[in-house]
């Protein structure tokens, strides 16, 4: 596991390298990449579809802007396979999901937490995988960077990643400790 602040030199356009803001917490590289091409589909699963659709409208988005490809949004069921080279974007909470990502060296333990997001790549896969709409999305964002344009379309180079939010506390819970805490007041 190799844990990067600035990463990936890896078949990025004229041998730049980029960088991925903010930068994940574990990243592993891989070799390959994942084709984004025209029979592309983004998968998102039912039961989340409208919290989720935010993220995948993002992404194929994204993708039609950089290489002019429109990609086709569907839902799936959870226990649904979907089908080769297809973006997937799912729920954590799904078994199947989880325990690929763990074959794969991507574990969703409690570090992740509610925010934080799963993504793997490789020849044949790329999913994005989270315990929340807004863990989703955040992926989504990682997602995008790393997108290439290539001759075919656009490219993800294979890549495992987990990353999570470095402040877990949440603005309610931020609000009560102000609220409880003594605040001076200036002097007239």
């Amino acid at each position: 596991m190799l844990c990067a602040p600035a990463l990936l030199g890896l078949d990025a356009p004229r041998g730049k390298d980029f960088r991925l803001e903010p930068a994940p917490k574990e990243v592993q590289l891989g070799s390959g990449a994942f084709q984004v091409g025209p029979h592309t589909k983004i998968f998102v699963q039912l039961g989340h579809q409208s919290e989720d659709r935010i993220a995948a409208e993002t992404l194929a988005e994204e993708v039609l802007d950089q290489s002019g490809l429109r990609l086709n949004i569907q839902g799936m069921k959870a226990a649904a396979k979907a089908e080769g080279g297809a973006i997937v974007l799912a729920r954590l909470q799904d078994e199947r999901v989880r325990s690929f990502l763990a074959r794969n060296g991507l574990n969703a333990d409690a570090e992740v937490g509610e925010d934080g997001y799963l993504l793997f790549s490789d020849k044949s896969h790329l999913i994005v995988a989270a315990n929340s709409g807004e863990g989703l999305f955040y992926g989504v964002q990682t997602l995008r960077q790393l997108l290439r344009p290539n001759e075919k379309g656009l490219m993800c180079p294979a890549v495992g990643i987990r990353d999570w939010p470095s402040l877990q506390q949440t603005a309610p819970s931020i609000s009560r400790e102000l609220a409880q805490s003594e605040v001076s007041k200036p002097r007239e």
